[in-house]
Parts: structure tokens; C-alpha cells; sequence
């Protein structure tokens, strides 16, 4: 509810309820958790303000916070290709301020940052976990369990921003395809009662 409100804790509990099995429906839950709430600019402003508030309550004279941020359109890449963080001062409240209120533009067309590759990527990852449990959630069986578990925590191997992230992702792909080919060439359990 923090991260987009209502209709997104709706759309989780809902998700949820088409998995039976408790293991997996606990690892689901984790798994799709972390693809939907993933820290774009919005929740990275967010995150930010808690964070003043809690320093505020819990210290004395917080008043000169920086922040060390990589915004896509000003940090440029270093050396190594990733992103460039630059210094911001307590100025960038009001910035965030206003970008975690604006939290009702995330995914929709309006969404100014949801054109990048890594946003594009991230819903699609979203997509492609809801598709892949919609057509497995139904044949969880003793035989399959571990490997259908794997599959709904590979999204928390996905960490990281910009091109760590693209590399993460990339390999979470590749074990993706190991997994489902795996639960492709598991016997069902009327293969073995048929034995």
C-alpha cells in the first residue's frame, strides 16, 4: 500500500490466492513482491523522506542530509560503465516531496521514467512471473515443488540498478530456462503411477 496504494495490495492478495501449496505460495509471495516493487524514482523518493523522518526523530540537529543519487538524465557512466552518483543537498526534500506524491504515474503512459529500458524490463519481469505461475500454479506436485520454489525466488537474485541490474536479470533468465525445461522433463505423477 506504501509503495502504489490500494489497487496494487489488492492485485498481490489476489495473485496469491491462485497458489494452493504453502511452501510455494510463501516463496511467491516473496518473489513477486520484490518484481513489484521495484525502486524507480518514485520509491526511491519515498524511501528517502522515511528516512529524514526517522534520522529527524531519532537525532538532534539533522539538518544538513546529502544525498548521493545517479539520476539517468545527470549522472553520465564512469570508467566502468555504471552509473555516475553526484552529491545533492537538503534541497532534493522538496524534489522528492513532490516525486513520491506522483507515485499514481508509475506504469501508466504518463510515467516520464517508465520509457527506460530498465523500467520496461522491470514490468516485463512482472508479466512473465504472473504468466509463468498462472500455467504452473495448477500442476504443483512432490516431484516439481523444489524446482517450482526456485523459480518463485529468482526474482530476489535480481538486485541492483542500471547495468548491475541488466546483468543480474541476465542471469536470472538463464536459470529461469534451466528451471522450466527441468519441470518440463519431470515425470507427473501419473507417468509413475501408470509404472
Amino acid at each position: 500500500r506504501a509503495y502504489q496504494g490500494n489497487r496494487m495490495a489488492k492485485r498481490y492478495q489476489k495473485f496469491l490466492g491462485i497458489i494452493e501449496n504453502e511452501r510455494l505460495r510463501d516463496a511467491v509471495a516473496l518473489g513477486y513482491h520484490k518484481l513489484l516493487t521495484y525502486k524507480d524514482e518514485y520509491e526511491v523518493a519515498r524511501l528517502h523522506l522515511t528516512t529524514v523522518k526517522k534520522a529527524k526523530e531519532t537525532f538532534d540537529n539533522v539538518d544538513q542530509i546529502r544525498f548521493h543519487l545517479a539520476p539517468p538524465i545527470l549522472s553520465g557512466m564512469d570508467a566502468n560503465g555504471r552509473p555516475k552518483k553526484r552529491e545533492f543537498g537538503p534541497w532534493m526534500l522538496r524534489t522528492f516531496a513532490i516525486l513520491s506524491r506522483l507515485k499514481a504515474l508509475r506504469g501508466t503512459p504518463f510515467d516520464p521514467f517508465g520509457y527506460t529500458a530498465e523500467r520496461r524490463m522491470e514490468r516485463s519481469l512482472i508479466k512473465q512471473f504472473e504468466s509463468d505461475f498462472k500455467s504452473l500454479a495448477s500442476s504443483v506436485n512432490s516431484e516439481n515443488l523444489d524446482l517450482l520454489v526456485e523459480l518463485a525466488l529468482l526474482p530476489l537474485s535480481i538486485r541492483g540498478f542500471g547495468p548491475v541490474k541488466q546483468a543480474n536479470e541476465e542471469k536470472a533468465q538463464k536459470r529461469r530456462a534451466e528451471i522450466l525445461e527441468g519441470i518440463k522433463h519431470l515425470k507427473s505423477p501419473l507417468q509413475h503411477a501408470a509404472e
